[in-house]
């Protein structure tokens, strides 16, 4: 068929099947075939916009849709697709308006639901990303990659079971599909599901022999077996798994911690510090600037002074909530050790790292004042605001039953915020793990962290340093300033000692021992 004979509607079907075939080359040539001729044909334009984005070139393919759209606005598709292209260039905010023009346009869109919660996953907004992903199957129930994308979205709630449920659905639809493979390996490396990992391991092997990734997955089953020195030949063969940035991250930093547990220190410390590198280059960390937080943490030191401090007006807390005990240190001080032993014992719940504080801290930031200024200006009706914003969080992670017990919250980094902590809870008892600085700090700069503006700081050796510096300081700032009541419990002693040290501190919380 010759497309100089064709109409331009013939021109685009044609072009259409070849895209469709993946015959990239040929369907952009029919298209500027088409722009030739017609240098406004929204349809050539979108579609030839869609082929860059394919082809990795976002910039000119948000060009192309974006002309395509003030020529045609109603085109649902091409909004959507100006949306992956947008999101494709890290501007995620943008994407999102584009996903919701999209399903303005045309409400049972399925794709663009589908999109529209891969952006806010980016965005780290799960539980919209759950909705989106939700309203996707219920237009569209057998949406295999919909399925696998609510996976990951319930997995960053830390609902693995759901995760897991969802990315079976999702392989029940399409057994061959690469990425749920994937995705359900890591919730089950996650979970420390030895068996379930083995077992979609070998389906992977089976349904997805070619796909490198999986030398990743097979080398977690033989770090878990103990098996070191195969899974670092494993992941060493593999080679760059098809040049995946997520993959070539964890390779790397898995690399690094088997080449730790082989006593090779040199090759280690060069895997951890190519595995950081490529976490630097990730959306999440060139979206988190490290540097905010330290200057928050010199912020707070500034403020919190004898002087101010004296200022504060007191005032009796109204409601009938215990205050709770903040288990905080600093990342990899032990403080996961101590939540494990605290959670075990009949007469404690502990609640894991949950936005109670960064919730009250967020409402101070409303009030007159701000934060920390605001401190200062509190009132009683504020006192009361704030200790509801923080009660109002942590009930969602307590059952019934939990609330009868001594609560215990734990945030290593909340040693941060001992200073809000005490404004807002005075009777509020502090459990501080400690550890060397030189393990914590190693340690830290070992660890493969979820980002923010905190754990970007771990991503260079000197920067760590320098955070965990900053954070003692603050730290023994407010024990100076600050009458408050802590137990400090050492991670060497711990281990060293086991009974000797926690005795004390089940004495400090004043509940007994518990074998």
């Amino acid at each position: 068929m010759n497309p100089e004979t064709l109409t331009t509607q013939q021109a685009i079907d044609l072009a259409l099947r070849h895209h469709a075939a993946g015959r990239l080359s040929e369907a952009e040539s029919i298209y500027q075939r088409i722009l030739q001729t017609d240098p406004n044909q929204p349809a050539a334009l979108h579609l030839l916009g869609v082929i860059a984005h394919q082809m990795g070139k976002n910039d000119v393919a948000v060009d192309l849709i974006t002309k395509a759209l003030a020529i045609a606005p109603s085109l649902a598709e091409a909004q959507s697709n100006l949306g992956l292209a947008l999101q494709g260039l890290g501007r995620l905010e943008e994407a999102v308006a584009s996903y919701r023009k999209a399903l303005a346009i045309k409400p049972d869109y399925a794709e663009a639901h589908n999109n529209l919660g891969n952006a806010l996953t980016e965005l780290g907004q799960s539980e919209e990303a759950v909705a989106s992903f939700c309203k996707a199957l219920a237009i569209r129930p057998n949406y295999a990659e919909a399925h696998n994308n609510l996976g990951i979205a319930l997995h960053g709630l830390g609902k693995i079971n759901e995760a897991v449920a969802s990315y079976h659905k999702s392989l029940a639809i399409a057994p061959d599909y690469a990425d749920a493979l994937y995705n359900l390996c890591e919730a089950f490396e996650g979970a420390n599901d030895t068996e379930g990992l083995r077992e979609t391991v070998n389906k992977a092997r089976q349904n997805c022999p070619e796909d490198p990734r999986f030398a990743l997955r097979e080398a977690q089953l033989l770090k878990r077996d103990g098996e070191y020195e195969s899974a670092r030949a494993v992941l060493e063969t593999a080679g760059e798994g098809g040049g995946d940035a997520n993959f070539l991250r964890v390779r790397t930093h898995l690399l690094g911690e088997l080449c730790d547990r082989l006593g090779d220190s040199h090759a280690a410390y060069g895997y951890f510090s190519e595995g950081n590198s490529r976490s630097k280059d990730t959306p999440e960390a060139k979206q988190a600037d490290g540097g905010i937080y330290v200057a928050r943490i010199d912020a707070l030191a500034e403020r919190f002074t004898s002087d101010w401090v004296s200022s504060w007006q007191n005032f009796e807390c109204t409601d009938d909530r215990p205050d709770p005990v903040f288990l905080i240190g600093f990342p990899r001080s032990g403080t996961t050790l101590l939540d494990s032993i605290l959670n075990s014992h009949r007469a404690i719940t502990v609640v894991e790292e949950k936005p109670t504080v960064r919730n009250m801290r967020h409402s101070l930031e409303q009030l007159p004042g701000g934060c920390p200024d605001g401190l200062a200006a509190l009132d009683a009706s504020h006192l009361a605001s704030l200790r509801q914003v923080y009660f109002a969080e942590l009930d969602k992670h307590l059952e019934p039953r939990d609330r009868s017990a001594m609560i215990v919250d734990k945030l290593p980094l909340n040693a941060v915020e001992a200073g809000l902590i005490h404004r807002i809870f005075p009777q509020a008892r502090f459990v501080f793990a400690q550890r060397h600085p030189c393990d914590c700090v190693l340690s830290c700069f070992m660890q493969s962290f979820g980002i923010n503006t905190a754990m970007t700081n771990f991503l260079d050796l000197e920067d760590a340093a320098r955070l965990y510096d900053r954070v003692m300081a603050l730290w023994r700032q407010y024990g100076t300033v600050l009458p408050l009541e802590v137990h400090t419990v050492r991670y060497e002693s711990l281990i060293e000692a086991f009974e000797e040290t926690l005795t004390p501190l089940f004495e400090f919380l004043g509940v007994g021992w518990d074998d």
